[in-house]
């Protein structure tokens, strides 16, 4: 009777640790990158050994051995079991199980410490830290442990979410973290001209001790800004930039004209030039006196005197007229941006022609701010930021600075500006610059810049992408793509009318780590919040940032020449010098009529 009792308990005892080699195999898998193969050596040691005891009829060291083999023999056979699962999941489950090792090789070294664990119904995690060399800006209460963006030159983030969703507030959010953790100059390209907006913009200027700038061609006190300036080259290309945009078939005679103007302004010493005086300068009506000019310079310049007479021929003939006074126009319209008093030139109060350029805002750290009112002057907006992006790009590679570029409506300036928008994504890292992007949708940007393919391409540009509610399908369909899938394993029951029969069996599927359902279902403030150097998609619930009441340091309108301006040429149009003997064409070219239809 006590030998009984004494195989009884003696089995519970080896149930009870059969069942501990089982969970020990389990932990094995699960949390540690060591193989199920070391298992099998303890396996076969303890069922030689126990063979051996029984072989000899020693029951008492039966007794002894049996609960003591019992954890590696049952560890080993589910080891195994799970092993060969694992093995024919494939994909990454298959390579996981193939790279672990056995118990004396040393563990992978991982160089971003993060973790790799298997979790319920067989997925396989790849847990990473936030990478030590990246700054960022949590976007919640949880200062240590909540989603967060990153901060720095290149790390780009776009914005998506429908109108009253809370993409303004994370925005704020994130360029307050940028321009006061790392002192970065910050430019804002705003279509919608919100008032609430431009405030915020002060107070954060003021909280940084910066300058701040706006340039609005709707507001008399607008700070004036000086677009044109570096080689004559350079100004003559980013000048008719916006023609090119918007009027190609001026742009090829209109850069051959400018480039002749621009030289011989900048070798009779009139640079930079203001936006009004190049405007007047390119009136092929004021050619002879671009040519006068041209004629009085030095031999040194003998080259350039040549090329401006010999395009004067072209000049003087019907067909060059027609197209550079079409092509004059058009550049007026786009450079005047809706009204001259942006981009003309303010007086000091001790007579000096001065403007803003971006080179010496951006080495000040300043804020600068462009209100393009593009619902009301779509044309005028379409130039405007497309001359912005122009001479942002220029002035960035110049100033040596950090910035930050904040891009409202994307999807407007990629209708409006498309190559220059898809330039700043790529360029500005070289540049010390970071750039967010804010837009409605995801479908606005192929669907306003009519180019397939391009929000794909944009998307590799991007280190964080901030989703708030989208309710279009199309657009939370690509959201859930965008933020990755995961493999599970998926059990399956086999019916016999309205009960299960028993039978089952699992196979591999892949499913959203973010369902489409979940974009549309967000509340106001909400985002999904998704890096992906940094693990998976998260939601949050994004923390308004508040800044104190300051009154930011502003440009005197009559003050002294401000650390944001440079000296400007200050004539606003060109004397009117009559032609030198010989040269009466030019007065036939004065006298010429144009026919507005034909223009």
């Amino acid at each position: 009777m006590l030998q009984s009792r004494l195989i009884v308990i003696d089995l519970a005892i080896a149930l009870l640790t059969g069942g501990g080699g089982v969970a020990g195999a389990w932990l094995l898998r699960r949390y540690t990158s060591l193989s199920a193969l070391n298992l099998y050596g303890l396996a076969v040691i303890s069922v030689v050994a126990l063979g051996a005891v029984v072989a000899a009829r020693w029951w008492t060291a039966v007794i002894v051995l049996l609960p003591a083999a019992a954890p590696g023999v049952a560890g080993a056979a589910a080891g195994r079991r799970w092993r060969i699962s694992d093995l024919g999941a494939g994909e990454e489950l298959r390579n996981h199980e193939l790279t672990r090792r056995w118990i004396w090789q040393p563990a992978p070294a991982r160089p971003d410490q993060g973790r790799v664990y298997l979790r319920g119904q067989g997925e396989l995690v790849r847990e990473r830290p936030w990478p030590s060399a990246i700054a960022y800006v949590s976007m919640t209460s949880e200062r240590d442990r909540g989603p967060r963006l990153p901060l720095g030159d290149g790390q780009h983030v776009v914005m998506f979410g429908a109108t009253g969703a809370g993409k303004t507030t994370t925005a704020r959010r994130l360029i307050a973290g940028r321009t006061l953790a790392q002192h970065a100059a910050l430019l804002v390209l705003d279509q919608k001209g919100d008032e609430e907006d431009v405030e915020q913009m002060k107070l954060l200027a003021a909280a940084a001790g910066v300058p701040f700038i706006l340039f609005d061609s709707q507001d008399h006190a607008t700070d004036r800004w000086q677009p044109l300036w570096g080689t004559p080259d350079g100004v003559a290309a980013r000048c008719v930039e916006p023609v090119r945009q918007s009027e190609p078939y001026y742009y090829d005679a209109l850069r051959r004209h400018l480039d002749i103007v621009c030289k011989v302004l900048h070798a009779s010493d009139r640079w930079p030039p203001s936006v009004p005086f190049l405007i007047d300068c390119c009136q092929p009506l004021r050619y002879p006196s671009i040519l006068a000019i041209a004629e009085q310079l030095s031999v040194q310049r003998a080259q350039l005197i040549r090329r401006a007479t010999e395009h004067g021929r072209y000049v003087h003939s019907p067909q060059g007229l027609k197209d550079l006074a079409g092509g004059a126009n058009r550049l007026e319209v786009a450079l005047a941006l809706a009204g001259r008093q942006l981009v003309t030139p303010r007086v000091t109060g001790d007579g000096e022609t001065v403007a803003v350029r971006l080179v010496e805002a951006l080495r000040q750290r300043a804020v600068v701010m462009w209100r393009t009112h593009a619902d009301t002057m779509p044309d005028e907006a379409a130039a405007l930021s497309v001359l912005a992006l122009a001479d942002l790009h220029d002035a960035a590679e110049q100033a040596g600075a950090p910035w930050t570029l904040l891009l409202d409506e994307f999807g407007a300036v990629i209708k409006m500006a498309a190559q220059r928008g898809v330039a700043i994504l790529q360029r500005a890292r070289s540049h010390g610059g970071q750039v967010v992007v804010i837009t409605q949708s995801a479908a606005d940007i192929e669907a306003l810049s009519a180019q397939p393919g391009l929000l794909a391409s944009l998307t590799d540009n991007f280190s964080g992408i901030v989703a708030h509610r989208q309710t279009a399908p199309e657009s939370r369909d690509w959201l859930a793509k965008l933020m990755g899938t995961r493999a599970l394993w998926q059990q399956t029951q086999a019916t016999d009318g309205s009960r299960h029969a028993g039978r089952g069996s699992a196979r591999r599927v892949r499913e959203f780590r973010i369902g489409s359902d979940v974009f549309s279902a967000l509340r106001r403030g909400q985002a999904v919040i998704y890096t992906p150097f940094a693990g998976d998609p998260a939601i949050a619930n994004i923390e308004p940032f508040v800044l104190p009441q300051q009154t930011p340091a502003r440009i005197d309108p009559t003050g002294r020449r401000h650390a944001c301006e440079i000296a400007v040429h200050a004539e606003n149009a060109l004397p009117d010098l009559a032609p030198t003997p010989g040269e009466e064409n030019h007065e036939g070219l004065r006298n010429q009529e144009i026919d507005p239809e034909e223009l």
